[in-house]
């Protein structure tokens, strides 16, 4: 096992006794340097497995309502793109775990991980239940076990059995250095019976992340887009500028051009409408952080958001907006998605099931977003922008009766919109919920 390591900068906000605590607890369970080289001598043979891996933990997760939640869209379907991005995340940490390299840096940047699905995390969106991490632990721990001997013991049925060792002592020791970071747990959670996924595609959106973060991609057209005249947005000033699906801020910035894609990897966020500090942009959302040169999440340099060439052209703005394309052809999670429902659901209908006591979701009435409440069995219902500052109260804390707003802290009762507490001063509309069955909708 490695020593600190002075080659290469610390993670991001991991404890400082992050190291010294990782090397007490591999003292603790048994495991040693030699370990460390069998897990090494392993890393082609799990890194084959890790998208099947990957799209097996995820596929269980979207299947429970309880996990379900946290890749749900607005509209209730499935966020493709920050699944696509957890998947990136989960596929790393254990890409990274493989390289059998332990040194002070990595069992920072477990901490940190830890760290972060905790209500300390920076976004309490992203609070993930100690369970959860226990299970995810448990579930690799088994997969691992599974890759080692279709792989190996046929072949050396010895070094299968000492890297089973190996990666079980491993993983007690990254189980406690994820778990020390809850001191208790803050939720409640009834039984929910699960639900219906598509797992083939799940499995698919596995490996396209996984060969994504190979650079396994080919683009075979970039669209040449006009979006504004150069005039039009001075040194220091941006524009948000929508060419077909996306959203892209434009930037005129210490006299150079750049073009992002105006969605925070984290949650969705209209990033690119931040505030930018130097060549730092924050997401107004929930504080992400990213170079605005590159698009270089700042917390994860794996990470970055999608970045277009800009070019002047006789005071035209030109962006190269691409279309990419897979070997394996195209793949839409939300065509091959199906809910075992026996109709489609009209957009401001929901399932009753999808919302337990103590959640929200969101439907549209008249082309406006409304935010629904389960309180206790109840089902009530407001418009989803805060009154002050225009905030998404479906991704807000329900207390009760009370919805706080997660941007600015407003407090409003859901059941008749008044104002609980400011900076909102203005109450939230209401609409009415009638439930019929298994279907609840709004009017």
């Amino acid at each position: 096992m490695s020593t600190p390591s002075h080659q290469s900068k610390p993670a991001k906000r991991g404890a400082s006794d992050a190291g010294p605590y990782f090397r007490y607890m591999s003292e603790f369970v048994g495991f040693t340097a030699a370990d460390a080289e069998v897990i090494k001598g392993t890393r082609f043979v799990i890194e084959k497995h890790i998208p099947s891996i990957v799209a097996k933990f995820y596929t269980h997760l979207l299947e429970y309502p309880p996990t379900r939640k946290y890749f749900l869209r607005k509209d209730g379907s499935i966020d493709q793109e920050y699944l696509q991005f957890r998947m990136h995340h989960l596929t790393n940490f254990w890409r990274r775990t493989a390289s059998g390299v332990f040194d002070d840096d990595y069992a920072s940047y477990v901490d940190y991980v830890g760290r972060v699905h905790t209500s300390r995390g920076a976004d309490p969106k992203i609070y993930i239940p100690e369970r959860y991490v226990i299970g995810q632990v448990g579930f690799v721990q088994h997969a691992v076990s599974e890759a080692l001997r279709a792989e190996l013991h046929d072949i050396d049925a010895e070094f299968e059995a000492r890297a089973s060792k190996a990666w079980h002592l491993l993983l007690m020791v990254i189980l406690e250095m994820l778990s020390r970071a809850y001191s208790h747990e803050r939720e409640a959670e009834a039984p929910a019976a699960g639900g219906g996924i598509d797992r083939s595609s799940v499995e698919q959106l596995a490996i396209d992340t996984y060969e994504r973060n190979l650079g396994l991609y080919r683009s075979i057209e970039h669209r040449d887009v006009v979006v504004a005249r150069a005039e039009d947005i001075p040194d220091g000033e941006r524009k948000i500028v929508q060419v077909e699906d996306r959203s892209i801020g434009v930037f005129h910035h210490k006299g150079q051009w750049y073009a992002l894609r105006n969605r925070c990897l984290h949650r969705g966020g209209p990033v690119c409408t931040g505030s930018l500090v130097g060549d730092t942009i924050t997401c107004p959302w929930h504080g992400y952080q990213y170079d605005v040169t590159d698009g270089r999440m700042l917390s994860d340099a794996s990470a970055a958001l999608e970045t277009y060439p800009v070019e002047v052209r006789e005071g035209d703005i030109h962006l190269q907006v691409p279309v990419m394309t897979w070997d394996t052809g195209p793949v839409s999670f939300d065509e091959r998605h199906t809910q075992p429902t026996a109709a489609a659901l009209r957009e401001n209908e929901f399932q009753i099931r999808d919302v337990a006591p103590g959640q929200t979701t969101l439907v549209r009435v008249d082309g406006e977003d409304v935010a629904i409440y389960n309180v206790a069995g109840a089902f009530y219902a407001t418009q989803n922008e805060c009154t002050h500052a225009r905030g998404p109260l479906d991704e807000g804390k329900l207390e009760g009766e009370c919805i706080v707003c997660p941007w600015h802290g407003s407090r409003f009762d859901v059941r008749d919109g008044r104002v609980l507490g400011g900076p909102a001063s203005e109450p939230l509309k209401t609409y009415r919920v009638i439930v019929d069955g298994e279907i609840g909708h709004v009017e």
